[in-house]
């Protein structure tokens, strides 16, 4: 009995069929064009790389919030046409980092990281030229201060 096709799957074999091995601009558009009913969530989780920004901004540590940050202004640098795009996406990061914080069933640590990245994200928003040399500085402020310390991230 053949295994259910889910959609995830779907998106992993569109890609094999294509002999894709990362998903950038042109296989973004093509994917999106053929699966329409495929959520961006769900083609983000099938496990295939995915080139900023098409990735989103994943937001599940400092570390890998500040790459992403960073990436995405090199493609705000680089392509006036995906400006829009990529404030988009940091703007649906920064409001799912907001609802984090605020969420009272979250242990005060957790909430404090995620009120942490929403500052990175507003500075990004901001201005994303000035972001990375602003991270720098955040980061060696976080740095002395301990702060963060113990988790996921190693600052």
């Amino acid at each position: 009995m053949p295994g259910r096709t889910t959609k995830k799957n779907r998106v992993l074999q569109f890609a094999t069929e294509r002999g894709w091995t990362e998903i950038g601009e042109c296989q973004w558009q093509e994917l999106r064009a053929a699966l329409p009913d495929v959520s961006i969530a769900t083609i983000r989780a099938a496990g295939l790389p995915i080139q900023p920004p098409w990735c989103g901004v994943p937001a599940h540590a400092i570390e890998q919030l500040d790459a992403a940050l960073r990436e995405f202004t090199a493609v705000y640098e680089a392509r006036a046409d995906l400006q829009r795009y990529c404030r988009d996406e940091v703007i649906a990061a920064k409001d799912r980092a907001r609802w984090a914080a605020k969420n009272p069933r979250a242990e005060e640590h957790q909430r404090a990281l995620k009120a942490e990245m929403v500052e990175w994200m507003l500075v990004w928003l901001a201005d994303p030229a000035v972001f990375p040399v602003w991270a720098d500085l955040r980061r060696e402020i976080l740095r002395r201060s301990g702060e963060f310390k113990g988790t996921e991230q190693s600052l």
